[in-house]
């Protein structure tokens, strides 16, 4: 098959996923707190303009500007919304297999954006109102700017790379430590290149992020005297330290739930419960009650921090304990239309207890080969730093965030397109060492 019957053919399939995902499990925002808080901000920046000084918008704008201009257009309306989020969708499957192609080879791109087409984990997002959609889709335009700015050394993907490194922390401010480890990166791959020659490029990356940036910074300084990232990673931290605190005696029951799910869990241990390890319930409530009371975010926030300083320096282990939960539920598989954490933990009475456990077993079977593949390959690319470096720090930068202040499965969607990167690539490795196995074997027998 040709690239271009290819491409059509990718494109067909990616965007019949999305339509079939976006239909199936397209939800109201009225049914989530965030998809609703989207939607609001969105009407307020109709109503007021994108600076308005009412709310506190700028920690993560871009994604309720963007509802805005597909309200503006077709009014106060879902489905173009999803429309567009399908395409997001279609577009990160291309630049998936544009990628694979431009590092590794076309036998490898096509399989790793089949495969990307096909993942629930990536489509389903394409019909709620959250981020997920844009934010991965910028994602993976960084890591593909990334690499042909690496390759080509041209000014222009400089720039492309930190305009759309200042877009994606414009939609998740997650990524905030990230452009500095590009510039690290830069200079590590590029000696050959020579760092006379470097300097000014990785400076107009800087200089681009800075200027896609700089309105949302200003109007916070302007309008609230600090930016947007000098609070909020205190209160999840404050409730990670909570939670060390509930679990304390309870680790092994916590950590059964997060591997195995909260089925085995709760019939291991009589006294298991999930939430435990999911919200910090009292740190919410104190946050609620300052907020009614006035009290400035910022000074809340480093009143959370402090309290989260102490107590990790005071008990180390627990808080490592915490974290290892935090990469676990990160990394929990996501299935369609459940949390897969507490799959058939009290429902489908009419399936046997065995039938159940076999169901959770195979699922997270499949997932332990599917990160056995990705660490595979990591093992094996390491020594080729360059081929490798975007992808892998993506990946570990995401995974290192979210286990040290909370792990969501629905956050790990956007670093998924490079797990099925990896993956591909430790597949087709394994593959063609069997292969080359059988051949021999059939060899030496003829022989």
């Amino acid at each position: 098959m040709t690239s271009k019957k290819f491409i059509i053919l990718l494109f067909c399939l990616a965007f019949i996923s999305g339509i079939f995902w976006s239909i199936s499990y397209g939800e109201d925002p009225a049914w989530s707190s965030d998809s609703l808080g989207y939607d609001e901000k969105a009407l307020n920046i109709l109503e007021k303009g994108i600076f308005f000084k009412d709310a506190q918008i700028s920690e993560r704008p871009l994604y309720p500007v963007f509802l805005a201009g597909v309200y503006k257009v077709f009014g106060h309306n879902y489905w173009p919304v999803r429309i567009i989020q399908i395409f997001f969708f279609v577009f990160t499957c291309f630049l998936v297999y544009r990628i694979c192609q431009m590092i590794f080879n076309e036998k490898i791109a096509r399989l790793a954006s089949l495969f990307t087409a096909l993942c629930y984990s990536i489509a389903s997002f394409t019909g709620l109102i959250f981020r997920e959609s844009l934010f991965t889709f910028l994602i993976v335009l960084l890591i593909y700017c990334l690499y042909r700015a690496q390759l080509s050394h041209k000014n222009i993907w400089f720039i492309f790379s930190g305009i759309i490194m200042g877009l994606a922390i414009l939609t998740n401010m997650v990524l905030q430590f990230f452009p500095l480890i590009i510039i690290v990166n830069f200079l590590i791959i590029g000696r050959e290149f020579g760092f006379k020659k470097l300097y000014p490029k990785i400076a107009l990356f800087f200089i681009a992020f800075s200027i896609t940036i700089s309105p949302w910074i200003i109007s916070d300084y302007y309008n609230f005297g600090q930016i947007a990232t000098r609070y909020g990673s205190g209160l999840y931290l404050r409730q990670k330290i909570e939670k060390t605190e509930v679990i304390e005696g309870k680790y092994l029951q916590h950590l059964v739930g997060n591997v195995l799910g909260d089925f085995f869990a709760a019939k291991w241990f009589p006294d298991y419960n999930r939430k435990e390890t999911k919200y910090g319930y009292d740190t919410i409530g104190r946050l609620q009650d300052w907020t009614k009371q006035n009290k400035d975010l910022v000074i809340i926030d480093n009143i959370f921090i402090q309290e989260a300083k102490t107590e990790i320096l005071k008990h180390p282990n627990r808080f490592l304990k915490m974290t290892s939960i935090d990469f676990l539920k990160f990394n929990t598989p996501l299935a369609p239309n459940v949390r897969m954490t507490n799959m058939f933990a009290s429902t489908h009475p009419e399936l046997s207890d065995f039938t159940k456990g076999s169901i959770i077993l195979l699922i997270r079977f499949l997932y332990l080969i599917f990160f056995a593949l990705i660490f595979y390959t990591i093992v094996k690319y390491i020594k080729k730093w360059s081929d490798i470096s975007w992808l892998l720090l993506i990946v570990l930068y995401f995974n290192s965030i979210y286990s040290l202040i909370c792990g969501f499965a629905r956050y790990s969607a956007p670093i998924y397109p490079f797990y099925i990167i990896l993956a591909t690539i430790g597949l087709l490795i394994f593959w063609d060492k069997i292969g080359n196995v059988l051949i021999t074997k059939t060899k030496s027998n003829y022989s």
